[in-house]
């Protein structure tokens, strides 16, 4: 009997957490691939952009987004949430560049997750890859229960601790999710 209950949570988790990364990548067709990492309960958003870009100008804009990011979190609750941003060059040949964009549950926001898109998007335009999903050409309800299933996720982000070390990635038409 301990066990059907333990299992029944442990599904419920899992189920809890698919949706939460899917919704994520469904709201936001900016980010190319999220990864939830448990043992730092962190997200990672990767951002991917064509084209070549000299050092300088991704450690310029990775500046930019992290004082965006530390002001808008020192306006709205004084805080200082754990942020790391990585960028690299995925392929030489192809002139792809992923950034990686790593944050804490915990404090993460919709309107932060809003500002980093924005911020991707006014500065890199076109060279973002954006998938073509987007909550304005996706059906009324489905996008309206997506949105509001992150934001309930959202709400609830400091007690959410997933034990699953998940990625959900887009292919094709779809978002799709595992666990690693």
């Amino acid at each position: 009997m301990f066990g059907f209950k333990s299992q029944r949570r442990k599904q419920s988790e899992e189920k809890a957490g698919i949706q939460f990364l899917a919704s994520l990548l469904v709201c936001y067709p900016e980010i190319s691939s999220v990864t939830y990492d448990p043992q730092k309960v962190a997200l990672t958003l990767d951002f991917v952009l064509r084209g070549s870009y000299p050092p300088q100008a991704l450690d310029a804009f990775t500046k930019l987004l992290s004082e965006s990011i530390a002001t808008y979190h020192a306006l709205v609750d004084g805080t200082e949430p754990y942020l790391e941003i990585r960028g690299e060059e995925i392929a030489a040949e192809h002139k792809l560049v992923m950034f990686h964009v790593e944050r804490e549950v915990a404090t993460l926001e919709r309107d932060e997750l809003t500002l980093i898109a924005r911020l991707f998007t006014e500065h890199f335009g076109r060279n973002l890859l954006v998938d073509s999903h987007s909550l304005k050409t996706l059906e009324q309800d489905f996008a309206a229960v997506q949105s509001e299933l992150l934001d309930q996720m959202l709400g609830q982000a400091a007690e959410i601790q997933f034990r699953m070390h998940m990625v959900g990635l887009r292919e094709g038409d779809r978002v799709v999710v595992y666990n690693r």
